[in-house]
């Protein structure tokens, strides 16, 4: 017996490999449909720029559609209501007051304008009363624009209270689709 490969009946050949650089024909979009030509093409186009003539059978048919077509249904998926009106006091003065001293710092490069412990004791006071207003109802945008902080601020911030309570992202999202929010 003879270790080399199986026998091929008599007059069958071996195929061959397809080139690596072949090139491929497109798959058509239907059995022996061909592209159109160039001037199908253009004539396509023309057409749809042009539209719909007037009174042409196409424009009644498209007509009949539209009125046939119920109207579409617009439903408001989350409404986030303007922050509370109350009048101004000596807290949220203060507060601004000392938003304007820590951006300063920052721009002038200070950063132990506040100790940690300040600053701990501040986000989480402020996360409190975030949390507060949103559960009681007073749903409005934590920052006041899209310039307010950067994307990094933002991702540093959220990476940070996330580890301080010991929750992951996956926690984050679940909650996020279990509340709507």
């Amino acid at each position: 017996m003879s270790m080399s490969s199986p026998e091929r009946p008599a007059g069958k050949a071996r195929a061959k490999p397809a080139a690596k650089n072949a090139p491929v024909k497109p798959a058509s979009r239907t059995t022996g449909s061909k592209e159109p030509t160039g001037a199908q093409k253009a004539a396509i186009l023309k057409a749809m720029y042009k539209g719909l003539e007037p009174g042409s059978k196409a424009a009644t048919k498209s007509a009949a559609k539209k009125k046939a077509a119920p109207a579409p249904k617009v439903e408001v998926l989350r409404k986030i209501s303007a922050a509370p009106q109350t009048p101004e006091n000596s807290a949220s003065r203060a507060a601004r007051e000392l938003a304007a001293s820590i951006e300063k710092a920052i721009a002038d490069g200070t950063l132990d304008h506040l100790q940690p412990h300040a600053v701990q004791a501040l986000t989480a006071a402020l996360c409190k009363l975030y949390a507060a207003n949103h559960d009681a109802g007073h749903r409005y945008p934590i920052v006041a624009g899209r310039m307010a902080v950067t994307g990094t601020d933002v991702m540093i911030a959220c990476g940070a209270l996330l580890k301080a309570a010991d929750l992951q992202v996956f926690e984050l999202g679940m909650w996020q689709s279990w509340a709507g929010r």
